[in-house]
């Protein structure tokens, strides 16, 4: 039996790159990267080259009123919903 009608033995060579046929060879990294890259393109929003041209001009904002810190959930009691959802899920169990 030879390498080509065992499938482990196709598998291990293709992985170890010894593969003979192009469509068993495992694809190189730099050609999944460029697959990948070929499949972002061309993307929803187009890419705005303006933005680079003002890159150094820094933008002061206000602080918004609001904090946005969040506490730990263990910390802040459960909203109803939720209270009663694993209340029926114990129940049915």
């Amino acid at each position: 039996m030879n390498h080509h009608d065992d499938p482990q033995e196709r598998e291990a060579a293709r992985l170890e790159g010894r593969a003979e046929e192009p469509c068993d060879k495992v694809p190189t990294y730099q050609e999944l990267l460029d697959d990948a890259l070929e499949q972002t393109f061309p993307a929803s929003d187009p890419i705005s080259p303006s933005a680079a041209m003002h890159a150094e001009e820094r933008i002061a904002t206000r602080k918004d009123e609001k904090d946005w810190a969040l506490t730990p959930g263990s910390e802040c009691e459960a909203p109803q919903a939720q209270a009663e959802d694993s209340t029926d899920r114990q129940e049915r169990a």
